[in-house]
């Protein structure tokens, strides 16, 4: 498993997953679920948003050696 580093908007927090597809769909998955917009051209049209506002870096940082 893996750590990564995301930025959004400004803060700063760390996901563990095992590729960094999966962090950018679990973080896309929770600001749809904050804003909760229910249709396809809304949720289109937010993580649009998302990518070019929002999401500001997600970087590797190195594998988790104590994963149970």
């Amino acid at each position: 498993m893996n750590i990564y580093l995301v930025v959004e908007d400004g803060v700063t927090f760390c996901v563990k997953a095992p590729t960094m597809y999966d962090v950018i769909k679990f973080c896309e998955i929770d600001y749809l679920n904050e804003i909760k917009e229910n249709t396809i051209w809304a949720r289109k049209e937010e993580l649009k948003y998302y990518h070019e506002q929002i999401l500001q870096s997600c970087s590797f940082v190195g594998e988790l050696k104590n994963d149970e």
